[in-house]
């Protein structure tokens, strides 16, 4: 079965947000298995701190599908999407599929581009699917995160079970690319 992986992110009650979005994720696609999760400043506005972690599953349905329902999770869950691209949200889901070439569905999914920029997203990925290699001769994302330049951003793993309990950050629990924490 194909593989789909969930990148979700809030800033407005994130804990909660995110924990109603996996119960909701696990109802839809059975069993996840996540990332860990991480503390990220704003990027592109002044908000408070974003979290962030990936999901994945399995499903046959087909990715518009999927970003279709998707959408309709962030309303229920109270995303406004005529708020700007750069603003706080209760939450953000993306979908981004392993395997499949950029541009292949559109810009329903994460791009290629995004993960190699976004500590957010790059991180998550490449705990939960360190050997996955975006282009065929492309290194892994866990070498990708390994040379990823700290300059474009850090995340800091933080306790989170999502079960709506608050996340916590471990003392001196940093995420780099070089791997120190």
């Amino acid at each position: 079965m194909p593989e789909q992986v969930f990148c979700i992110g809030s800033n407005l009650e994130p804990t909660a947000n995110i924990s109603r979005a996996l119960a909701a994720l696990r109802d839809r696609f059975g069993p996840l298995r996540c990332s860990s999760a991480y503390r990220s400043v704003a990027v592109g506005f002044t908000g408070p701190d974003f979290l962030n972690l990936c999901a994945l599953a399995e499903s046959v349905e087909a990715p518009p599908a999927i970003v279709a329902w998707l959408k309709q999770l962030e309303l229920r869950l109270g995303r406004n999407p005529s708020q700007p691209r750069y603003s706080s949200r209760p939450i953000d889901i993306d979908l981004f599929i392993p395997g499949a070439p950029d541009g292949a569905h559109g810009k329903l999914t994460v791009s290629h581009q995004e993960i190699r920029e976004s500590a957010f997203l790059l991180c998550p990925l490449a705990e939960l699917l360190p050997d996955l290699k975006l282009e065929p001769d492309a290194p892994g994302l866990a070498t990708l995160w390994k040379e990823f330049d700290e300059s474009s951003g850090t995340v800091t793993r933080v306790e989170f079970n999502g079960s709506g309990q608050g996340p916590r950050a471990p003392t001196g629990m940093t995420s780099t690319p070089s791997g120190r924490r």
